[in-house]
């Protein structure tokens, strides 16, 4: 089935407000990220810290089979452990720890794919780093024969370029997590990264509240905004817990896919 267009992604924090529930999110959101799966050396991955505000793993897996049968994507973000003796950089075995991804997020879990979130401090993603997204992509991506989806997130184009020239082909999109960066330099960056990705799979990231605020008027330009060369991919929302009445989810949906919401 073809992707929809543009995409619409949210990151739903499971520790952080346990009243938003899975199930309840709105309607015009094609993939869910929960938030987030961790490395771990014995289990491969760990769900603890998604589940430590209270909220079951079982719970949760209940809502995303809600939301799949709504047509929606649910997707494990994996960032870094917070056992301190394993990284994205230091997966011993890319071979065995990519079958067993896929083993835990499909057949297991029953999720719709993998998004990849570096978080390693600053060190930047190295040849054990890619060729652990080489193996993942026998499996998820689009080089895969599985129908299962592999994003990546990004804010630091110095640290990750190397992977992105490398391992562009085996991601279905790439989101920009720069929630601090004005419209300007969103624009910029943007314009940057599509010289490595292309604009068509790149997407704006943004989020609402206090701490790391995009504005809602800038997330809707940045929601319109296409670039001279073709269409962006989409819109990321990180933390819609922060967006208790979907206010700002609604609208910027609204203002990306204008035509859809007409019909």
């Amino acid at each position: 089935m073809k992707a929809p267009d543009p995409l619409f992604i949210a990151y739903w924090l499971g520790y952080a407000n346990q009243k938003m529930i899975i199930e309840e999110l709105p309607d015009g959101i094609d993939v869910i990220n929960l938030f987030l799966l961790n490395l771990d050396p014995d289990k491969t991955l760990q769900h603890l810290y998604l589940t430590s505000n209270g909220i079951s793993w079982e719970n949760i897996l209940r809502g995303v089979r809600i939301q799949q049968h709504r047509g929606v994507k649910v997707m494990a973000s994996i960032a870094t452990a917070v056992h301190p003796k394993i990284s994205w950089n230091t997966i011993a075995d890319p071979v065995d720890f990519a079958a067993k991804v896929y083993e835990l997020v499909v057949n297991i879990w029953g999720l719709d794919g993998i998004d990849v979130d570096p978080e390693m401090g600053g060190d930047a993603p190295d040849d054990t780093f890619i060729n652990v997204i080489m193996e993942l992509s026998k499996y998820f991506g689009p080089k895969s024969s599985t129908g299962k989806t592999m994003s990546y997130v990004t804010y630091q184009y110095y640290a990750d370029e190397q992977l992105l020239k490398r391992c562009n082909a085996c991601f279905d999109y790439v989101a920009l997590a720069g929630y601090l960066w004005d419209m300007e330099t969103m624009i910029n960056q943007f314009e940057l990264y599509s010289g490595l990705v292309g604009s068509k799979k790149l997407l704006f990231g943004v989020q609402p509240g206090r701490h790391q605020p995009t504005s809602l008027a800038e997330a809707i330009q940045l929601s319109q905004w296409q670039p001279d060369n073709g269409l962006k991919g989409g819109m990321m929302l990180f933390n819609i817990n922060l967006d208790k009445d979907f206010h700002y989810t609604n609208s910027l949906i609204k203002a990306l896919k204008p035509i859809t919401n007409k019909i």
